[in-house]
């Protein structure tokens, strides 16, 4: 009975591990990949300088880049902690 139960909970544990890692991976990769698209073929576009500014896009979107990482650092740590340390918890326990 408990073999049962450890297998449901692990299970449960892979479900909702995929349920976060996907959407913040794809929210990770797709912006990076598309940064790095615009700087391989064009690259005069991120040399634009933004008005009355000193500041380019290229360097504005990869400062916000670098801070959409560290948000979704935040956000999978939060979930981490909230779901699936539980998960874990009750696997190690039964």
């Amino acid at each position: 009975m408990a073999k049962k139960n450890i297998n449901f909970l692990y299970q449960n544990l892979i479900k909702v591990r995929f349920k976060i890692i996907l959407p913040l991976l794809l929210l990770t990769i797709i912006p990076y990949f598309s940064f790095i698209w615009v700087i391989a073929f064009n690259p005069m576009y991120f040399g634009t300088i933004i008005k009355n500014t000193n500041i380019s896009i290229g360097i504005l979107l990869g400062f916000l880049l670098i801070l959409l990482i560290f948000l979704i650092t935040l956000v999978y740590v939060y979930l981490a902690n909230k779901k699936l340390e539980p998960l874990i918890f009750a696997i190690k326990n039964d």
